[in-house]
């Protein structure tokens, strides 16, 4: 799957078709062995990577996969939500008035769904403060 020697956890997670925060976890399990690189990012030797991906069922010149982590899904998504400071309530009406039926009730269960999901981001940041 690889030629180099070497990879770091980034290609490895894709290999593995794990996030990167797995192939962390692995690493801290004494799992995967890391040679230097970046705390976040450290180097692994290749033929052990290959070894898991064995031992995982990963088939011998599968396509890599990137695995998006928890961590990325969260952190994109509060991206993309810091922009509704951009929306004021007068556009939010406007959209509401225009917008057919079918398009308000989704919008309706997605915005009920964002409020859930931001209600455990804010009682996870209190929960975790230092």
């Amino acid at each position: 799957m690889t030629r180099f020697p070497f990879i770091d956890s980034v290609h490895a997670s894709e290999l593995l078709h794990v996030s990167v925060e797995t192939v962390l976890d692995w690493i801290g399990e004494g799992r995967l062995k890391a040679y230097g690189g970046k705390p976040g990012n450290p180097f692994l030797r290749s033929a052990d990577v290959m070894a898991l991906a064995g031992e995982l069922g990963v088939a011998e010149g599968e396509p890599p996969k990137r695995a998006k982590s928890a961590m990325a899904r969260v952190q994109a998504r509060l991206t993309a939500d810091s922009r509704w400071s951009d929306v004021t309530e007068q556009d939010i009406r406007d959209w509401a008035g225009r917008a057919d039926a079918p398009r308000r009730q989704a919008a309706r269960t997605a915005a009920r769904t964002a409020i859930e999901r931001l209600q455990v981001v804010l009682r996870s940041l209190e929960v975790d403060e230092p």
